[in-house]
């Protein structure tokens, strides 16, 4: 029996996903309609240069309680899902992938968010179909967030999650420009609870993020969450100066005190080579921060919309529409 008690909002970015987006509906509504009473799908295109639009438009007049926003150009898949998660009206929000997360799992990951929980992530099980250099980078990326930075992002986390509405609303206060699901989950607390799964994969050769896209992702994610780069090359400055009067003192030492002094080239050589490498080093750090402080500063919207689209019943139940603002649990 559908629940009755319950309003889930099912939120998916799309971007030139013609091929795959009309099975995506269809499956996900038939988990909807199946499981619960009230619901909305949620799809924000991103952008698209192909029939994304238009087949979605098609599938507005044959279903019920899906909306459709559409971006005025690509801003990027988080600022696509900021756009959606901004407009849900659900109790809990399920964020998905539409092109290899599994939709049937959305009645018991919910039903885990239900238990109280205020953010149910999934971890991918394995990582098949990534080459050896990217999963060297992955473990690395992780023990650094862990372990450095102390900050408990879980191995092979995505972004397939449920949000509680309490904790959405405590999300959608961040105004951060550079935004990441799952380090934002982490920050907002309510607690949290992982489940694991396989990848279904819509697409017969799957789009795979290259390994410099996941590391430019990786470091934007860590200048986003931690000052500790800017620490660590601020320290590091700080001993190589110490280095650099030691230095100092040695020649003039020799200087004064030896009889034949050596004219000292592959010493002072050594010694500017190490301190204009480390000098750009920093300098490369300090970029990244600064970049970050020019788009706070600026404090653009996130996403601009061109058009809104319905369908003819956009809420099952208009007397269960969901009006929740406070981020407190009540």
């Amino acid at each position: 029996m559908a629940h009755a008690d319950v309003f889930v909002s099912v939120v998916a970015a799309l971007h030139n996903d013609a091929d795959i987006v009309s099975g995506f509906i269809d499956d996900t509504l038939d988990v909807l309609k199946r499981e619960y009473e009230n619901y909305e799908l949620v799809l924000v295109d991103d952008g698209s240069t192909d029939e994304t639009v238009a087949i979605v438009s098609e599938a507005l007049a044959s279903h019920e309680c899906i909306r459709l926003i559409v971006l005025s150009r690509r801003f990027g898949r988080e600022s696509a899902l900021s756009a959606g998660l901004d407009s849900v009206i659900g109790d809990y929000i399920v964020v998905i992938e539409p092109d290899r997360d599994p939709v049937s799992l959305v009645p018991e990951i919910v039903e885990k968010a239900r238990e109280g929980v205020g953010v149910v992530f999934g971890v991918r099980k394995n990582r098949r179909g990534d080459s050896l250099l990217k999963r060297m980078a992955s473990g690395v990326f992780y023990w650094y967030f862990r372990r450095v930075l102390k900050i408990g992002l879980t191995r092979n986390s995505t972004d397939y999650r449920v949000l509680s509405r309490q904790a959405l609303n405590a999300m959608i206060r961040m105004k951060d420009s550079l935004r990441y699901l799952r380090t934002f989950s982490l920050y907002i607390g309510y607690g949290s609870e992982s489940f694991e799964y396989e990848f279904e994969h819509r697409r017969a050769r799957p789009r795979n993020k290259s390994l410099g896209e996941s590391v430019r992702i990786g470091i934007s994610m860590i200048v986003a969450s931690s000052t500790h780069p800017l620490r660590s090359v601020s320290l590091l400055a700080l001993v190589l100066s110490l280095g650099s009067v030691a230095i100092a003192a040695y020649v003039l030492l020799v200087r004064f005190l030896a009889q034949d002094v050596a004219p000292g080239w592959a010493t002072q050589s050594l010694h500017r080579s190490v301190m204009f490498f480390f000098l750009f080093l920093i300098l490369s750090v300090l970029c990244e921060y600064v970049g970050r402080l020019l788009a706070e500063v600026r404090d653009r919207p996130l996403y601009h919309v061109v058009e809104e689209r319905n369908s003819s019943v956009m809420i099952a139940d208009e007397d269960r529409k969901n009006v929740v603002t406070d981020s407190q649990e009540r």
